[in-house]
């Protein structure tokens, strides 16, 4: 078993990223069956570095290229993003240069500004953007599937209804659907932060524009990927750990890479010699209470602004959910409660069971507990 180094802040080396075998297989299966899909989850999840390795080694029949959309604003700027993209694909081939060649300068270049060539410049970005979607698809070898990877598309189409309105992102939105309707040699994966629920009811916008997508679940990563995970960062902190210990620390970390990934850089810098149990419950718990520590997971459980004025009133169901001895009822909600449970539920916070609404990650929930004060 290889080591690997704890990289809790960075991003992870495909060659270093393990697990999630079920849901590359999953996603090549239904990509070439000819569905686009979806991939929703909470920050520090693991979807860029799943993303990464996806990309990296997409499988038979198949190439991708990713796109970043963090920090974009403007409908322009996700234009360029995409195109900048697309380098990598026009450099191998004649046919792909020549077809974005036509509409854009600087592809010729291994980095450095993507423009519009100033004959089309008065097309529009989404104009633009259906033309790209167009010639690279015409350029493909035949039978051959270029799969777009998108990474933090809700937050971008969110700046862009910031920036420039929601009909902007609403136009933007429905390019992408017809370019994901009209090309078959293309497809898509479209990935988020932040659920597009929020986005959507901001702008106005039905869901109309994204149910041609399938839901690709991620979340944390099963007990076998994740044992596999903290035995391999044991060995790359040289402190070896036997399989109950790496389990607990598998276990301790709810299963989440970030997590195991962040708790073995603790215990490198902590300690000595060979992993023992409460080694890893006092990395733990110092790492939650140590806010300057663990800041970078702090998103996890405050992304509360998404619910404007709702905020509130989800902020306090979590909590009683949080330190609750048993799920919490649906039925004696209050009216404002209840209106935000479902989105709760979208966004992975809660989980509905039979009996009531839940804590869906209990880790998760710990670190609420313990941010709110609540313990």
């Amino acid at each position: 078993m290889q080591p690997i180094p704890p990289q809790p802040g960075s991003t992870i080396d495909p060659r270093h990223a393990v697990g999630r075998r079920a849901t590359t297989e999953a996603a090549r299966r239904d990509l070439r069956r000819g569905n686009n899909l979806s991939l929703t989850d909470p920050r520090r999840m693991g979807k860029t570095v799943w993303l990464d390795k996806f990309c990296s080694d997409p499988g038979e029949g198949l190439v991708a290229a990713k796109v970043d959309y963090e920090g974009v604003r403007t409908s322009e700027e996700f234009l360029l993003r995409t195109v900048r993209s697309m380098r990598g694909f026009a450099s191998r081939s004649r046919r792909g240069k020549e077809a974005l060649g036509a509409f854009f300068d600087g592809l010729e270049l291994s980095a450095g500004p993507v423009t519009v060539k100033p004959a089309v410049s008065h097309r529009s970005p989404t104009q633009l953007l259906e033309i790209m979607a167009a010639s690279v698809a015409g350029a493909l070898a035949e039978g051959q599937l270029l799969v777009v990877a998108m990474d933090e598309v809700p937050i971008a189409i969110d700046n862009i209804a910031s920036e420039e309105g929601s009909d902007a992102a609403s136009r933007l939105l429905q390019a992408l659907r017809s370019a994901r309707r009209e090309h078959a040699s293309l497809r898509w994966i479209v990935c988020g932060s932040i659920g597009f629920h929020h986005v959507l009811r901001r702008c106005g916008i039905t869901e109309g524009v994204l149910n041609d997508l399938v839901n690709l679940p991620l979340g944390p990563f099963s007990d076998q990927d994740a044992l596999e995970l903290a035995h391999r960062l044991a060995l790359g902190i040289d402190r070896p750990a036997t399989p109950e210990v790496a389990a607990l620390l598998a276990r301790t970390a709810g299963n989440i890479p970030f997590l195991i990934h962040a708790l073995a850089h603790r215990l490198e810098e902590t300690g000595r010699g060979d992993l023992t149990p409460d080694d890893v419950q006092t990395a733990f718990d110092d790492f939650v209470h140590d806010r300057d520590a663990s800041r970078a997971v702090t998103h996890l459980v405050t992304r509360l602004d998404l619910y404007d004025e709702r905020a509130a009133h989800a902020g306090e169901l979590l909590d009683r959910a949080a330190v609750a001895d048993a799920p919490v009822p649906e039925k004696g909600l209050s009216p404002a409660h209840r209106a935000v449970v479902d989105d709760l539920v979208d966004d992975h916070y809660l989980a509905r069971t039979s009996e009531g609404l839940r804590w869906r990650y209990d880790v998760l929930r710990q670190i609420w507990v313990v941010r709110r004060g609540l313990a």
